[in-house]
């Protein structure tokens, strides 16, 4: 293991912002650090496989009275963002290690405002169609968190994934509210994800690649 990532899997275990969960633990929804009373009243908005939390980061600095939750399995990612979140004196960030298929372990029903899914593994291989973060047992996840009329954005430069979800969406009886082939390319200034562009963002722009946008209401 480089000395760098072995470096952060250490550092990340002093973080306060940071939750790891073990595997096979589930304890009570309710006692993880969002459900804090500093925090009620607080909308909760979820970005699913953050990685560095890039959005999480913006979003939270943009919207102080709404609360951000960063998720992802590879805690020397979030480490990354973790510190720059502290570094800000941003507390309304949190980052959450544990795999998504778990996801409805760690939040009450219902209490979710947003979740966001930027640029998740497409799994281009057929075989792998369940393990998209849009298939249908991940919708079905989702569901049981947000409130109601709570949204699903993803950005993906994938195509596959794109047509994929919005198909996965119909059969699965929600309903898409916004959509957009290439939101850099959108000349009426609606698509607020164009805002916050990732490292991976603008490494997929450097090939040329457009960027998809997809929002979606499962309640």
């Amino acid at each position: 293991m480089p000395k760098n990532k072995r470096y952060k899997y250490e550092r990340v275990k002093q973080l306060p912002n940071v939750t790891l969960s073990a595997l096979g633990e589930s304890p009570p929804p309710g006692s993880y650090p969002w459900h804090d009373e500093c925090f009620a009243g607080m909308e909760t908005v979820l970005e699913l496989g953050c990685g560095k939390g890039e959005h999480s980061l913006a979003f939270a600095a943009a919207s102080p009275r709404r609360l951000f939750v960063g998720v992802d399995c590879k805690s020397h990612r979030m480490c990354v963002g973790a510190e720059k979140a502290l570094a800000a004196g941003l507390d309304n960030v949190h980052f959450l290690r544990a795999r998504i298929e778990r996801i409805g372990e760690f939040f009450r029903p219902r209490s979710i405002h947003e979740i966001w899914l930027p640029f998740p593994d497409p799994h281009p291989k057929h075989r792998a169609v369940k393990s998209r973060l849009s298939a249908a047992s991940f919708l079905d996840a989702y569901a049981g968190l947000l409130v109601p009329g709570g949204t699903v954005y993803l950005k993906t430069d994938s195509r596959l994934l794109y047509d994929f979800t919005r198909q996965s969406v119909e059969h699965w009886g929600g309903r898409v509210v916004a959509q957009c082939d290439d939101i850099h390319g959108a000349d009426d200034g609606s698509i607020a994800a164009g805002e916050v562009v990732s490292a991976f963002e603008t490494a997929a722009r450097s090939r040329e690649t457009t960027i998809k946008y997809l929002a979606f209401q499962l309640n």
